[in-house]
Formats: structure tokens, sequence, C-alpha cells
């Protein structure tokens, strides 16, 4: 394909009717367009937007960007309306190529009942492989602040998205090592990368806050949410709940299950968490205590006796992982 801009036959019959096949009542517009009509019916000023590039260890599956802008909305107690595709493609790219990915684009939108307003993709000889970024939109609810004194619960496990990389990309390696019953589980992970049932559970219950579990996992959820609320935390480390699946693949990779991608799980704050935890039962959510929310500054991780202060955020563990040993495919 030629540089610049995807030519009018390209971007209508690889681009758009792929984005807009199956979606119901959607106009050619733009997102900009699109909020105009926002305006017009007041909800303007509740307008909340997320965009999100390339996924740890799903670099070649880009169009789990819109589960992780959704769920970048969800735990902010948005709902996502609408969604904005931008993208880079290399010359080398087949147009069959771009044509599958629209289409899977528009399946992953599909399941949050939503379509793509409008795409933008061009062509250049500056990137070897597909850089896609998918921005969503929705209108916002208000939600509490994290105050000192609210039980911490982390809903689903973590890392489950990461091992579910990590199974398919080295299945075969891994299968000297592990049961198949074993891999074909950790690959099955990633179907619980999409949090916002867990997202619209908890707003149903009320008065909580929530943080989105996602790269650099628990461990760094956990800064980002003392950090932007200037808050302390106290949490102990034998009450994250992880699978052994996790557990066995991070020893085996010498991977730290707490840093790792953990799309799809949640960390909420409440002071009803026995209630929250039964509320969440009844909706298949599993969810447990791992701490508290303290005054001050201090970020403690007990693990038995010991007790450390919590690191500051560090890279993905998949992302180390495969600038050490070449990228995940």
């Amino acid at each position: 394909m030629r540089k610049g801009e995807l030519t009018g036959a390209v971007n209508d019959r690889s681009v758009f009717r792929q984005l807009h096949k199956g979606a119901v009542g959607m106009a050619r517009g733009s997102l900009q367009e699109n909020a105009v009509l926002d305006r017009q019916s007041g909800e303007l000023s509740d307008l909340r937007i997320a965009t999100a590039g390339p996924l740890p260890g799903y670099e070649n599956m880009p169009w789990r960007q819109v589960t992780a802008a959704a769920n970048s909305l969800a735990a902010d107690g948005t709902m996502l309306r609408q969604l904005l595709l931008q993208g880079v493609i290399p010359q080398t790219m087949e147009e069959s190529g771009l044509r599958e990915t629209m289409k899977q684009f528009a399946a992953e939108a599909a399941g949050y009942a939503v379509a793509f307003s409008g795409a933008d993709i061009q062509v250049s000889d500056q990137v070897s492989m597909p850089q896609y970024f998918v921005t969503g939109m929705g209108t916002h609810c208000a939600l509490r602040t994290w105050i000192p004194g609210q039980e911490l619960v982390a809903v689903r496990q973590i890392g489950l998205a990461g091992t579910a990389a990590l199974a398919h990309a080295y299945e075969l390696e891994l299968r000297e090592r592990f049961p198949l019953w074993l891999i074909e589980r950790a690959k099955g992970f990633d179907r619980w990368m999409s949090l916002t049932e867990a997202a619209r559970a908890v707003n149903h219950f009320g008065g909580c806050s929530m943080c989105r579990i996602a790269q650099g996992g628990i461990f760094n959820a956990l800064w980002k949410m003392a950090d932007t609320s200037g808050v302390g935390l106290e949490v102990d480390l034998r009450e994250i709940p992880v699978y052994q699946e996790t557990i066995e693949i991070c020893e085996y990779f010498d991977v730290n299950p707490y840093y790792l991608y953990s799309e799809g799980a949640l960390l909420v704050g409440t002071d009803r968490a026995e209630e929250l935890i039964a509320a969440l039962a009844k909706e298949q959510l599993p969810a447990c205590v791992i701490g508290r929310v303290t005054d001050g500054n201090d970020r403690v991780i007990r693990n038995g006796e010991n007790r450390r202060y919590l690191d500051r955020p560090q890279q993905d563990e998949l992302w180390r992982l495969s600038e050490k040993a070449g990228t995940i495919r």
C-alpha cells in the first residue's frame, strides 16, 4: 500500500464496512460529531475519554484494546458509549490482513454493544508492525474517593491476562514442563479480561471507589491508588488472590506475578466489605479483602511476620520478558 492516508476504495471496503458491519443506526461521522449530540442532551459535562495502545502479550491481538479502553472507563464509573480507532500500518501489510483485523475490532466492540464512530488508518514506512490506538468515550457517574479506614477488596484473581498471554505464546515450551490440562486452563484465563460486569456490580452496590488492575499488576495498581488519592495502605500479600497456574508459570519464567498484566481484575475500596463480597458472589464474581486504606503516606506490604514498603511502579513483567527474550508471538 502507498504511504499516507488509505485510498478511498481501500478505506471504504476494508475499514469502514468492516467496522460498521452489523452496527445498527451508526452514522459515518467522527467521534467529535457524535459528541455534539451529547451536548444537545446535556451530558457533555459528564464526558470521559480513555485511550488504549499496545498491550503486553497481546501485540498480535490489537482488538483487545477495546476491552482495555472499556475497562479504564468502567473503573472510573463510566459507561462506554462510543469508540474511535487510529492506526499506523506498514506498507508491506496486505489489504486482506487489514480487513481481517478490522473485523476483529468490530467483533470485540459488539461484545460491549457499541460500534466505532470513526477510524483513521495511515500507511507508513516507519513501522514494521501495525500500531493501533482505541479511544473509548462514555458518560461518567460520580464515585467516592479513597478514604482511610476503607477495606481493600480484590475482585478476581491477579495475573489472569498475563498468564493467558504466556500460555499462548510459549505453549510448546510449557508442554515439556506442565500437564496439558494446566496449560489449557491458563490459556482460557483471557476470557475474564473484561471488568465491565464487575464494575457494574460494584457501582450497583454503591458507596465504593475503584481502581483497574492492568499493566504492572496489583502492585502498580496499589501504588497508583495511594499516590493519586494521597492515602496510605496496608496489604497482606498472602490474601491477594492468585491461581496456582499463574504461580507455576510465573516461577518457570522467573516472573513476578504481582507485577504481571492483570486486565480484568479490580481493586475496590469499601467500608462494607463483607456485604460487597456477598453481593459479588451472587454475580459469580470472586472477591476477598486484601488490606485497608490508611492515613499518611506509608504503603506497607505484609507477608507473615515480614513487613516492607511497596516499591514505586515497575515495568510490566510481560514487557520485561519480551525485551529479554524477544517480542512475544
